[in-house]
């Protein structure tokens, strides 16, 4: 039987909406130490709750998930239980071995509105600690928690499946969990989060990703993701690109729902999920029409001039060196974005008996396929680029959204092979862990986020496209590589990380972030250090294993065949 059993400093600590009610305000969430076997809790005067480890000669885990901590710590030759487990959103319960609990706060002044009640043995010390007031430690309630919580996840044993893989699969799906917020608010549905902490917000494009994942835990699950994402959605048809319970941002993100509703809908057949979705997908689109579209007919996305280190969080990638000194463009991402959603919804107006949808829709992916071909299609180059509104020319900055025409499914085969010739080039985007947000050859390549390292969501997008044209070893290679470097990562660090380096030569806790990172991990300061256990890392994790589970089984060949 596959273990949780790797501590990993500042992995996610938090009650989940699967478990019962949430709090977007009212919360215990917090994050792993790494100098104590412990939880640092992320309240307004931050605390850490841990065991001291005096004399303490050995620790042995037995799950270290999202929301329970197991093991045993050997202590003056004796084994002794260790345990810190979610009873519900905002109360806490566990084990320690007599006298070892503390309870530290930042400030050094108790924070009243913290509860902690113990019950001490000759042998273990019980506790409760709780932000509601009501504090038990009842040896009984305590092992049902446990009991419950260490339930859920066997329900995920990995079969057949090689062991590092295996325990990040598991992982992925603790992470998973942990996302998930309880209806409220706008929400009427459960919803999900890249992280319950720092960003704590439902986003776009990431809940597009989570949906696919998601399904590993249940369909249900995976539809109310899609479902609380509409439920942000604007009378003019408008979706933001990050809501909370009460609010909501101005800009848009990468449309990619008609995708997410039509993955769903031919795994589950669930034309009552297809309908639910239909008439807030069109609204949707035809916003980004009307407010996104370009004289031409392709799609743009909004710039912030004055954000020198956020120039297209439209875009999702914040920093990518594309929108240095540029304005608003013909973007490949948004237009290959909204072929594929066009091309989703005449599959959806089929199965809805919409025919004349479905024409309208399908006459339109022809549309954009054409348009994108004709402007964004630079044959000297073989190369797909964006197109600078104001100098009305190509901006000859390759990325990895050059690629996306793979997943849109509108190439030729010459520009297929010259896409996977790059793809095969060291000094473009051929790297160990594939694949690069920019090519290796780029003067700003490095290991800032969207200028060099490596995000999974579009490692996804890119495989598909792939096995969409029949480079079905390529994109065997690029799964295989994503999936045995984030295990690999998983088993040394104990996290998923936000994104990766490319070269596999820097450790994702040194690359930048909008700046120098900090160490040692502090999660509060978001600006300037790779997030730990990133939502969308989980959740395509997830999915790439599930979808491909041939590529992963015991005895199979060395990781990184893709060098």
């Amino acid at each position: 039987m596959m273990k949780m059993d790797v501590w990993g400093q500042g992995a996610l600590f938090a009650f989940s909406g699967l478990e019962g009610k949430t709090s977007y305000d009212t919360q215990l969430v917090g994050v792993l130490l790494g100098d104590h076997p412990g939880v640092r809790f992320l309240s307004s005067n931050p605390f850490a709750l841990y065991m001291d480890t005096t004399g303490v000669s050995d620790l042995v885990w037995d799950t270290v998930a999202s929301d329970i901590v197991l093991g045993k710590v050997l202590l003056q030759n004796e084994w002794k239980r260790f345990c810190i487990a979610f009873q519900s959103n905002a109360t806490v319960v566990g084990i320690v071995p007599r006298g070892r609990l503390r309870l530290v706060f930042d400030s050094r002044k108790a924070d009243q509105s913290v509860s902690l009640k113990t019950d001490e043995t000759e042998d273990a010390c019980r506790f409760c600690l709780s932000l509601e007031g009501n504090a038990d430690c009842g040896a009984q309630m305590i092992e049902e928690i446990i009991e419950r919580r260490i339930g859920f996840f066997d329900r995920f044993q990995p079969e057949n499946m090689k062991e590092d893989v295996g325990k990040a699969y598991l992982h992925a799906v603790s992470v998973m969990k942990t996302q998930v917020y309880s209806p409220e608010g706008i929400f009427r549905h459960p919803w999900t989060t890249p992280d319950r902490y720092p960003h704590r917000k439902l986003w776009l494009w990431d809940s597009c990703f989570h949906s696919l994942g998601n399904h590993v835990i249940s369909e249900r699950l995976a539809m109310d993701t899609i479902l609380s994402l509409l439920d942000t959605q604007q009378p003019d048809g408008m979706i933001p690109h990050a809501a909370s319970p009460d609010q909501h941002t101005g800009i848009t993100q990468p449309p990619l729902i008609a995708w997410s509703v039509e993955k769903i809908v031919r795994r589950t057949g669930n034309t009552g999920f297809a309908a639910q979705c239909y008439g807030a997908l069109t609204s949707y689109l035809k916003w980004d029409m009307e407010h996104r579209r370009t004289e031409s007919g392709l799609f743009y996305w909004h710039i912030n001039r004055d954000q020198a280190h956020n120039r297209c969080d439209e875009s999702g990638m914040d920093n990518c060196s594309r929108f240095d000194d540029v304005e608003e463009m013909e973007c490949i991402d948004f237009s290959c974005f909204m072929k594929r959603e066009a091309e989703a919804m005449r599959y959806l107006a089929g199965v809805l008996k919409k025919d004349a949808d479905a024409e309208k829709w399908a006459a339109y992916a022809d549309t954009l396929a054409r348009l994108i071909n004709e402007r964004l299609w630079d044959a000297e180059e073989g190369m797909y680029f964006d197109f600078e509104l104001k100098t009305h020319k190509l901006h000859k900055f390759p990325s990895v959204c050059s690629f996306l025409p793979l997943f849109a499914g509108i190439c030729s085969e010459k520009q297929k092979d010259a896409l996977v010739a790059s793809l095969k080039d060291a000094n473009a985007f051929h790297t160990p862990f594939p694949i690069p947000s920019i090519p290796v050859s780029a003067p700003t390549f490095g290991t800032d986020m969207w200028c060099g390292p490596v995000w999974i969501n579009y490692v996804y997008l890119v495989a598909e496209g792939l096995y969409r044209c029949g480079e079905n070893s390529l994109a065997d290679e690029i799964v295989r590589n994503t999936v045995e470097g984030i295990a690999r990562a998983y088993t040394n660090d104990g996290v998923f990380y936000e994104y990766y380096d490319s070269l596999g030569a820097v450790s994702s806790p040194r690359l930048a972030r909008k700046g120098t990172p900090v160490s040692p991990y502090i999660c509060t300061k978001r600006i300037t250090q790779t997030i730990r256990d990133y939502g969308w890392t989980a959740t395509l994790y997830a999915a790439l294993v599930h979808e491909h589970p041939d590529l992963f089984l015991p005895g199979g060949d060395d990781p990184y065949r893709y060098r």
